[in-house]
């Protein structure tokens, strides 16, 4: 059912909630409510002029629609145009939420570094600065719920806290670039020298399953024992300079045991070769202050003294995001860099999809949502499915990458840093891509190295332009675009028990190719008929596309 409530009404948030509209719309000739992912919600609804029953609409009339949410949903009119010719009102309205566009604002400049649940935070303490009459409030938590203690991912950026005294972590010292530079432990300061790249070894090594090297991000070094020799009091180390993709120069010498103890809470680093040799501030556990060297040393690996375990610590989880004059909207999934949307990379990472509840907005962990919003499984036959359009583009497809560092500097005799599909196509696909924050001091003078991608030596840029153009290539370029439509018309019979609950933050399992294999797709966007009470079409992307 569609109500109306007309601006001059004075109707409160509450009223409007509990009670009727003014007008009750029953013969509207179309009604349709779109979503789309981390963006406006709006509804365009058509009806006879002689519903108003003589009264008259306005730009600030209210729609309340069902949308088999536990609450019927508001929005607010933005324009409305007359057809004289049907005699109807075609009205465009965004939902109530995105008022704050033009209520909620940030008038004492904002710089947020913090984890997800801090610009939260953050958030909520701009919307009471800014005295609503309407309450507004976002609802969010972070991925990790503690961030500082994650399982290894591959390729996750980290810093490394010993587990007794996490206020220390491994440290390459002074940010050396040099071969054999011993690491110690130093106070947390999130610096490109406390900064490490996991990388997962696929096997096992003499009976451990989680095998892993490190590489120092301010060197591009990988991490060894010293002379690769299993005593005790070897240094550890930066060993290797990280080469192009193809030809890594590794050993299985390089890599790393980390076994979990639950009561250590934390990760025992061990050599494979022999697991009673492990990393230990000190060597001998002796001394436990800034700037002890780590060694390695032989406790045993019955030995369960926390001082030898560590913790690994989600490098991206704590961003820096500046909100100058920005309104809510802005700050939560503008299309700033600014926003939370595009400065956490948890929020594409983990498809955060943010849903409202009239003035509630939630946004983050998908399941930390109130109940009625968290994320269903839809399942789906291939007879089901009435129209299925799938649009695949290769425009943006870059499959090399010629890296180009400030001033100019590039890779020897024009190197291209290549994607794992540069065979797989017909063509290379080849772009000139400019990393203006990959910096050689001595082109810049005001450059450190406590700012990532900073260089003493070249050969260590160099290394570090084959890391993040790889990277930028393994994570969005080297993949085709792809846009998967499906009509609906008989998808939502009674065979799919709640399709007509079905919300844009939903999965669905789909048969596409009548193997009896569904393939996992989710939305980007979503028209629902208010009249029908029923999603109309959807435009997914396959799990293998996120």
């Amino acid at each position: 059912m569609i109500h109306l409530f007309l601006s001059k009404k004075n109707t409160t948030y509450q009223q409007m909630i509990e009670r009727n509209g003014d007008i009750v719309l029953k013969n509207c000739k179309s009604a349709k409510a779109t979503f789309e992912r981390n963006s406006i919600w709006y509804v365009e609804i058509e009806f006879p002029k002689s519903e108003l029953l003589g009264m008259k609409i306005s730009e600030e009339s209210v729609f309340k629609v069902d949308l088999n949410f536990e609450k019927a949903q508001l929005f607010r009119i933005v324009y409305f145009k007359e057809n004289r010719i049907s005699d109807t009102y075609v009205c465009y309205a965004t939902h109530i939420f995105f008022d704050s566009q033009k209520e909620i604002f940030v008038f004492d400049d904002r710089t947020v570094n913090s984890t997800w649940d801090g610009a939260i935070k953050t958030a909520n303490d701009i919307i009471e600065k800014s005295k609503s009459k309407y309450p507004y409030h976002v609802y969010g938590d972070r991925w990790y719920e503690d961030y500082k203690n994650i399982k290894p991912e591959d390729g996750r950026e980290v810093h490394i806290h010993n587990a007794y005294k996490t206020d220390l972590c491994v440290d390459v010292p002074l940010a050396n670039e040099d071969i054999a530079t011993q690491l110690q432990m130093f106070k947390a300061n999130n610096s490109p020298a406390q900064t490490f790249v996991l990388k997962k070894f696929s096997d096992e090594i003499n009976g451990i399953h989680e095998i892993w090297s490190f590489m120092s991000i301010c060197s591009c070094r990988w991490i060894c024992a010293e002379n690769y020799e299993d005593k005790n009091y070897s240094k550890i180390e930066t060993y290797w300079l990280r080469n192009n993709p193809s030809n890594t120069n590794m050993h299985w010498e390089d890599y790393w045991g980390l076994i979990y103890l639950p009561e250590a809470n934390g990760y025992k680093i061990v050599r494979p070769a022999d697991k009673n040799y492990n990393w230990c501030p000190g060597g001998d556990g002796s001394g436990f202050t800034q700037g002890v060297k780590i060694q390695l040393y032989s406790h045993g690996i019955g030995n369960k003294s926390q001082s030898l375990f560590w913790q690994f610590e989600d490098k991206e989880s704590t961003q820096t995001a500046y909100w100058v004059r920005y309104n809510l909207i802005q700050c939560l999934f503008g299309s700033e860099e600014n926003s939370m949307m595009n400065r956490w990379p948890e929020c594409e990472e983990r498809r955060y999809v943010a849903m409202f509840d009239n003035y509630d907005c939630y946004f983050g962990k998908p399941n930390c949502y109130k109940a009625a919003l968290k994320p269903k499984e839809f399942y789906v036959g291939y007879k089901e499915i009435v129209d299925y359009t799938k649009k695949v583009s290769m425009e943006n497809v870059v499959t090399g990458i010629i890296p180009k560092a400030y001033n100019g500097r590039i890779l020897p005799n024009n190197e291209i840093v290549k994607s794992s599909k540069w065979d797989e196509n017909e063509i290379h696909r080849i772009e000139m891509k400019e990393y203006s924050d990959v910096k050689l001091m001595a082109d810049d003078s005001s450059a450190t190295k406590t700012t990532f991608g900073v260089f003493k030596n070249e050969s260590n840029l160099q290394a570090y332009l084959r890391y993040i153009a790889g990277k930028d290539l393994k994570n969005e370029l080297q993949n085709s675009d792809t846009e998967t439509t499906i009509k609906f018309e008989k998808l939502f019979g009674s065979n799919i028990p709640n399709a007509n609950q079905l919300k844009l933050n939903d999965v669905i399992y789909a048969d596409t190719s009548n193997s009896g294999e569904r393939e996992k797709f989710y939305l980007n966007k979503m028209t629902y008929d208010l009249i029908k009470e029923m999603p109309d079409e959807l435009t997914l992307i396959s799990e293998t596309e996120v």
